[in-house]
């Protein structure tokens, strides 16, 4: 991620504007990649980008894009709003970590997954996204805060080849 795009985030973080408008501002983004382009493309004038974004977007982020428009960041857009996520979550104490398993928890291991990360990265709050890839074999993979921790087979296999490699 470019310091830009770092630079934007904590501003469109400190601009305190609703959850729901920043994520409305990326889903249109994300649908519409079309439109992504036309607030890229320097063919364009601002005038009708900003036509464009008074149209669609919704009315408290609108003068944040005209911004990253006029100074010709709009490419950045989807790392800025992964800026702004990060910062949001440091600010509000939330870990966002992935879990990939091959068999999905139940609810009571889900539960003890997130308290585990909680107390590990003194966080209030756990965003645990779930991923299933049958190719670790059994056992579960977390990321969180930059950090692995492998119980898959695969990589318990990885790591004992490596070991008998070694010697």
């Amino acid at each position: 991620m470019t310091e830009t795009a770092m630079n934007y985030g904590r501003v469109l973080c400190d601009l305190k504007l609703p959850e729901e408008e920043i994520l409305q501002a990326e889903e249109i983004l994300q649908a519409v990649p079309e439109l992504k382009k036309v607030l890229e493309s320097p063919a364009v004038k601002q005038e009708q980008k900003e036509k464009a974004i008074d149209r669609i977007f919704p009315n408290g982020i609108r003068n944040f894009l005209k911004v990253v428009c006029r100074h010709q960041e709009a490419a950045l857009l989807g790392e800025i709003f992964e800026a702004y996520r990060d910062v949001y979550c440091r600010e509000h104490h939330i870990l966002r970590a992935r879990l990939t398993y091959v068999t999905a928890p139940d609810e009571r291991q889900q539960a003890g997954i997130t308290e585990l990360l909680k107390r590990r990265y003194q966080a209030e709050t756990v965003e645990l996204n779930m991923e299933q890839d049958n190719s670790l074999m059994g056992g579960f993979v977390i990321r969180a805060a930059g950090q692995e921790t492998d119980c898959s087979l695969k990589g318990r296999l990885a790591r004992l080849e490596e070991k008998l490699t070694r010697r």
